[in-house]
């Protein structure tokens, strides 16, 4: 019995030393309680970060200062139906927009920084050798239902979620999701720009989920892995 209490207290007494020591040894990246950086490098730890700050107006405020995009927050935005607080105007950035900003949520305006960086452009440069020049899309906030369930709030109510139309290649070409069953290169490259876009979005549909979306993906902040 005295063994086991003395073990229960030294794995207390550990746990207390690593609550509070953590940091001396711990690199920021790896650390839980310190705000995501945009500008790292993606690890085991950023999906769990993603998850913090959607739950977290603080962290997710300090994740977004580390963007390399041009944000504006609001205050107050939306619509009477529809209202929206602590939301942000985003723009283009080395990558421009067509049209040339949309309304976000914090969590869409972190997680559309990542795809940026991490996912729209390397894949770009994987599979055409060439940069991203621009992402067309059809807008983010909407007040409405979701499209095929009368009285379900869609994400786009409350700015969590964006519709991508196209990528236009450095070289001038564009890539139309609608060009979703189109032979390699274009297939792949859509195909893969969905599935490196799962791991940044809590929700991402394509094409295949269903005639809806046959010429845009849908990529939300909020969700729970879907990705079809």
């Amino acid at each position: 019995m005295r063994l086991g209490r003395l073990f229960i207290l030294s794995l207390c007494a550990a746990m207390v030393a690593l609550a509070v020591f953590h940091r001396r040894w711990l690199p920021p990246a790896y650390d839980p309680t310190q705000p995501l950086d945009l500008a790292a490098a993606w690890t085991f730890m950023t999906p769990l970060k993603l998850r913090l700050l959607s739950a977290s107006p603080e962290l997710c405020r300090a994740a977004l200062l580390t963007s390399r995009l041009p944000v504006r927050e609001h205050a107050h935005s939306g619509t009477a139906a529809c209202p929206l607080e602590g939301v942000y105007t985003v723009g283009g950035g080395a990558v421009s927009l067509l049209p040339a900003s949309f309304l976000a949520s914090c969590s869409l305006a972190v997680r559309w920084s990542l795809f940026e960086r991490q996912v729209a452009e390397p894949v770009t440069q994987a599979v055409f050798h060439t940069g991203l020049s621009r992402i067309r899309h059809v807008g983010s906030f909407a007040c409405r239902d979701v499209r095929d369930r009368p009285g379900a709030q869609s994400s786009h109510a409350t700015a969590d979620a964006i519709d991508v139309s196209a990528f236009v290649l450095a070289d001038g070409r564009e890539i139309p999701v609608s060009a979703w069953n189109a032979s390699a290169p274009v297939g792949l490259y859509l195909h893969r720009m969905r599935d490196r876009a799962c791991r940044v979005f809590g929700t991402v549909l394509s094409p295949d989920y269903n005639s809806l979306h046959a010429s845009h993906f849908h990529l939300q902040a909020t969700g729970f892995g879907l990705c079809r």
